[in-house]
């Protein structure tokens, strides 16, 4: 149903409207987007809602440079007896390119780096347990762009990271606006 709505939306703001071509101008912009993310750590999987706000600089029409800051995941929960307090943050650090198929479709691919803090804390029986880590992994994605207006566009972005090391892998699929400056 959720997949439902979200491609009714996406198809109303195609029909929306069309951008008219114009000379491209190269310059700023701000990201505003959130989304479900996942983290799969063998037969663990954690998920929440999360956002990432932030920048980027448009090089020509198909490259651009991203940095934006997030919160992935933040779960809680509680019971009588016990809680479980879960946050993961990030930085994201994204060269983007863009393939403008028409003046109302663009799809893009992205790859970067994004840098982590995981923390938790659990709460049972009267006993206290805290744990955090930082890393940082390559992040790969793709989506697409949706012009709106001259200076907005609507943008669908997923991107997944896998670490090395504990085989921890991180998705997240992202909705939200982008304003050129």
């Amino acid at each position: 149903m959720k997949k439902m709505n979200l491609l009714s939306a996406l198809l109303l703001c195609v029909g929306f409207t069309a951008v008219s071509a114009q000379e491209f101008k190269p310059g700023y912009y701000g990201i505003a987007v959130a989304g479900p993310t996942t983290e799969t750590l063998g037969a663990v999987k954690l998920g929440g809602n999360g956002y990432q706000i932030g920048g980027g600089y448009e090089f020509n029409k198909n490259a651009a440079l991203e940095v934006t800051y997030g919160n992935a995941i933040k779960i809680q929960t509680a019971t009588s007896t016990s809680s479980v307090n879960y946050n993961m943050t990030s930085l994201f650090v994204n060269g983007l390119f863009r393939f403008p198929v028409s003046e109302s479709l663009v799809p893009l691919v992205s790859f970067g780096r994004v840098s982590g803090t995981e923390s938790i804390s659990v709460t049972g029986n009267g006993t206290a347990s805290s744990a955090s880590a930082t890393g940082a992994r390559t992040i790969y994605g793709a989506g697409f762009e949706i012009p709106l207006e001259a200076r907005t566009s609507f943008r669908l972005h997923t991107q997944s990271t896998t670490s090395r090391t504990n085989y921890a892998t991180i998705k997240s699929t992202t909705a939200g606006l982008i304003f050129k400056f």
